[in-house]
């Protein structure tokens, strides 16, 4: 599985990040995390439920229609969070 986090817009407080994620094999599900040092929560998302450590990290899974995935397949979901600034590149961890 590969993923790609590409920020959509960020404003004071807040932003919206789209993620591509690949199959390089079917799964029957998937998450992807990565650290955000000012995110306070996740006001919404599309494809993927959320949960926030609060000033530390987010992490999502697939949800709804892209809770499998097949190999070969691109999903794009995304999410809105309340974050005093969002993340530049951030290191995304898969499982």
């Amino acid at each position: 599985m590969s993923a790609v986090w590409n920020l959509g817009s960020s404003w004071t407080g807040g932003y919206v990040a789209n993620i591509e994620v690949t199959g390089l094999r079917a799964a029957a599900g998937w998450s992807v995390s990565w650290p955000d040092p000012n995110v306070t929560r996740v006001a919404n998302s599309w494809g993927i439920s959320c949960t926030v450590l609060p000033k530390v990290s987010v992490t999502c899974s697939g949800s709804d229609w892209a809770t499998k995935v097949a190999a070969g397949q691109k999903l794009s979901v995304g999410l809105q969070v309340d974050s005093l600034k969002a993340p530049v590149n951030p290191v995304l961890t898969l499982k």
